[in-house]
């Protein structure tokens, strides 16, 4: 059954896709070959978590000791802004532990990906007895058992290993989430506009202020926002800067690149 209390916050997790990011090809441009993958994503990514300690209710595992709802917040190239919840817990002793040892309970959750649909998960029991303290960073396999919305008829597995310490810390993910005739999105914008400028100081300038206009496009959303560092319009000091820049879409997949402005004293 999936977890559904309303004192239970989401879990909003951030899955990283194994997916090229665009690379400048020139100095001018950054571009990327694939377009779509059909039915199948590779996820393997790090996630944020926060780890609340909850009572346990009535649909939690038999033998639970502790429960505790694991939330937090990310975006999943392929997919885009996701959050995600889940009731976490341990057990210890018999059958399958001795008496000093426990280890994590099978459960399940959702992951909601904004405006899209909700992809459902379950959590495998853990694999091995460990002591207290260190259950709550032991990994764990999942299933996808369904989901909503461009998510269903969902599927795939994989295994997620938690790093928390003080309630709070990340979740790598590794695996794959499989569904049938959907296209996902794994191209990143394509940014145009980084080209190489070169400009002349005042006279007895040490910095000079340098105005530059870079853009990008996507397969899917057409224009995106584009995002440098220094900016556009700031003050630059002789000599040679570089400046990136990057992109990322509405199913957040990040196009970057990069490009020199050089700043000349005048003699």
């Amino acid at each position: 059954m999936l977890l559904n209390r309303a004192s239970w916050v989401g879990v909003v997790v951030a899955l990283a896709l194994v997916a090229c990011v665009g690379r400048a090809a020139a100095p001018d441009t950054a571009t990327a070959s694939a377009t779509f993958i059909a039915g199948t994503l590779s996820l393997q990514g790090k996630l944020r978590l926060t780890s609340m300690g909850v009572a346990c209710p009535r649909e939690a595992p038999s033998g639970a000791i502790e429960c505790r709802a694991r939330t937090g917040s990310g975006s999943i190239p392929g997919l885009g802004g996701v959050s995600e919840t889940y009731l976490w817990s341990y057990g210890a002793g018999s059958p399958t532990c001795p008496a000093s040892l426990v280890k994590p309970l099978a459960t399940t959750g959702r992951l909601v990906v904004a405006g899209k649909g909700e992809i459902n998960f379950a959590l495998a029991q853990g694999a091995r007895c460990v002591d207290v303290d260190p259950v709550r960073n032991d990994p764990q396999d999942f299933t996808i058992i369904g989901g909503t919305g461009n998510y269903q008829g969902a599927s795939g597995s994989g295994n997620v290993q938690p790093a928390v310490s003080g309630g709070v810390g990340f979740e790598r993910w590794t695996g794959t989430i499989v569904v049938p005739g959907l296209e996902f999105d794994v191209t990143p914008p394509t940014l145009s506009g980084a080209t190489p400028k070169t400009v002349r100081a005042p006279r007895g300038a040490k910095r000079v202020r340098v105005t530059y206009e870079v853009t990008a496009s996507d397969n899917a959303d057409a224009q995106v926002p584009v995002t440098c560092t220094p900016r556009s319009g700031g003050r630059f000091p002789i000599g040679r800067t570089i400046v990136s820049c990057s992109a990322t879409d509405s199913s957040a997949n990040t196009g970057s690149t990069s490009f020199r402005i050089t700043v000349r004293k005048t003699k």
